[in-house]
C-alpha cells in the first residue's frame, strides 16, 4: 500500500474510533474543552470526496518569562479532503489544514482564555515539549516531508526543515549558558512557496534559533535552469569543521577564548558552502560560496 493510501486508511480509522461528539470551545474559567472528530463524504462537479476532520489533545509546559514555566493544553485539529476514485495513490499532493490552539493551564482546576491560535497547511501534529509543537507536511512523488517547530507560547515558526537534513547545535558559555539550534530547509517540499517565496531561484533556507527566538534566517539562492530541481540533488551533509576536517553537530564557544568556528554545508563532491560564526551570529558577508550560489539575509 502507497504511502498516500496509508495516511487515508490511518485518518478514517482515527475518525470513526474517535466518533462525532458535541461541545464547546473552552475560555476563561473553563473546566473543559471538547470538539467534533467526523468522516463524511461530499460528491462535486469534480468527483466523490473524503473529509476527514481529528482531534488531538496534549499536556506540555514550557518556560515563560519570570513565572518559570507555563503549563498549557494543546489543541490540534486536522483536516483532509481527499480525492476517492479507482487509483487513490496517484491522485497527487492533497495536504490537509491544521488548526492549532494553546490553553493555559491553571491550578485551580480550569483552564484560561486561549494563549495562541494559528491555522496553517499541514498533515499531522507532533508534540516535542518543552521545546515546540512540530507540523508536519507530506510531499507527494519527488518531493520531501517539511516539519515546521511552532513556539508553545506564541505559535510563531521557530524554524523550518526538510526530510533528511540534520541539526547543527553549540552552546554559548554564558551566565546562563545559551543553547542554538541551526535548521537546513532544502527544495522540493509541498511547503517550498510558503517557505522559500515564488522565486525559483531560492533553494534552501538556514535557520538560526536560540532560547525560544528566531536570531537569524538565511535564503540560499542558486542561479541556472531549474534551480530547484538541481537542488535536489545537493547533499544535506553539513557541521562545524575540525582540525581533522571532520564535521561535528555540535561546538562550544566560550567567549573568554575568541574563536571562529565554521560551519561547512558539503552540496556536492568538491562543493562547499562555508558560513563562519561571529558574536552568536553566521556571518554571510565572510562566507565561501561555489559559482551559481548567492545568499540572502531575511527579516527574523
Amino acid at each position: 500500500m502507497s504511502r498516500p493510501q496509508n495516511r487515508l486508511l490511518l485518518l478514517l480509522l482515527l475518525s470513526i474510533t474517535l466518533g462525532t461528539t458535541n461541545g464547546f470551545a473552552g475560555g476563561s474559567d473553563s473546566k473543559s474543552i471538547s470538539g467534533a472528530a467526523e468522516a463524511t463524504l461530499e460528491q462535486d462537479p469534480h468527483g466523490l470526496y473524503l473529509k476527514t476532520h481529528t482531534k488531538s489533545y496534549e499536556l506540555a509546559q514550557f518556560a515563560y518569562g519570570r513565572e518559570g514555566s507555563k503549563t498549557v493544553l494543546v489543541e490540534g485539529d486536522v483536516t483532509h479532503r481527499w480525492l476517492v476514485n479507482d487509483d487513490i495513490g496517484a491522485n497527487g499532493d492533497q495536504t490537509g489544514t491544521v488548526k492549532l490552539t494553546i490553553y493555559p493551564i491553571y491550578m485551580n482546576g480550569h483552564f484560561g482564555s486561549a494563549m495562541a491560535t494559528r491555522e496553517m497547511p499541514g498533515d499531522e501534529i507532533k508534540l516535542e515539549s518543552p521545546a515546540g509543537v512540530n507540523v508536519i507536511t507530506y510531499g507527494c512523488c519527488q518531493e520531501s516531508y517539511a516539519e515546521t517547530e511552532l513556539s508553545l507560547a506564541t505559535l510563531k515558526t521557530l524554524y523550518v526543515r526538510s526530510d533528511g537534513t540534520n541539526f547543527m547545535t553549540y552552546t554559548v558559555l554564558a551566565k546562563p549558558a545559551m543553547g542554538r539550534l541551526i535548521a537546513l530547509y532544502l527544495a522540493m517540499t509541498p511547503a517550498d512557496d510558503e517557505v522559500l517565496g515564488k522565486d525559483d531561484s531560492s533553494v534552501a533556507l538556514i535557520t538560526l534559533e536560540g532560547e525560544g527566538e528566531v536570531l537569524q534566517r538565511i535564503r540560499v539562492l542558486l542561479s541556472g535552469d531549474k534551480p530547484r530541481e538541481t537542488a535536489m540533488g545537493w547533499s544535506t551533509e553539513m557541521g562545524w569543521k575540525t582540525g581533522s576536517g571532520k564535521l561535528e553537530q555540535h561546538t562550544v564557544i566560550e567567549p573568554a577564548k575568541p574563536s571562529r568556528p565554521l560551519m561547512v554545508w558539503k552540496i556536492g563532491d568538491s562543493r562547499t558552502i562555508e558560513l563562519p560564526l561571529v558574536n552568536d551570529r553566521l556571518d554571510f558577508a565572510s562566507a565561501k560560496l561555489p559559482p551559481g550560489v548567492t545568499l540572502k539575509p531575511l527579516p527574523r
